[in-house]
């Protein structure tokens, strides 16, 4: 088939499945097997390409928050904790911390800590819409004013299911739970 009756098809096809047809009728109205309509709307559906982003030193910084290693204490029980990684989009030098929270304070804490261990603020912090630092799934409503104004930066929550706005720390906090805190649990975390 040519590459414009290909167009033209995925178009069709497109336009049917927005009016709310299945692939039966719209297999149906356009004469084909419905396999041949399936084809083309994986083809349709590929995902956009997007472009490697490379920022200027202290710049950027990316947040993420994933589990952590459990706490044991000397009574057996066990409690849920949770890591926060940072990730230096220029360098890719990562911070990581461990909490029982994902409060405000918790998380507010855990930037100052990375603060200074790296020596400096990134202007520009990108963060889930986690509830530690976004009141609601909006990129402008953040809930850390005042520590922004304070430290000199800004918060930058990504939009709702797009990991890959912040792709340099996405894969940091699987290779902390799969590398450092595998298997391994801990008496107490260090305060």
């Amino acid at each position: 088939m040519a590459n414009g009756m290909k167009m033209t098809m995925i178009q069709a096809i497109q336009s049917l499945r927005s009016a709310g047809l299945s692939f039966r009728e719209i297999a149906r109205r356009l004469g084909i097997d419905r396999g041949t309509v399936t084809r083309y709307a994986r083809m349709a559906a590929k995902p956009v390409p997007f472009r490697r982003m490379e920022v200027s030193p202290g710049f950027e910084a990316q947040v993420d928050f994933g589990t952590g290693a459990p706490v044991v204490g000397s009574d057996g029980k066990r409690r849920r904790t949770h890591v926060l990684r940072v990730v230096l989009s220029h360098s890719r030098k990562g911070y990581s911390e461990a909490v029982f929270t994902q409060s405000t304070d918790d998380f507010i804490g855990c930037l100052e800590n990375a603060f200074e261990h790296f020596g400096g603020v990134a202007h520009t912090l990108v963060v889930d819409n986690l509830k530690a630092a976004v009141i609601k799934a909006d990129w402008f409503d953040p809930k850390l004013a005042e520590f922004c104004r304070h430290y000199g930066t800004i918060v930058l929550p990504t939009k709702p299911r797009t990991p890959r706005h912040k792709g340099k720390v996405e894969r940091g906090v699987p290779y902390v739970q799969d590398n450092a805190l595998k298997g391994r649990k801990f008496a107490r975390l260090r305060k």
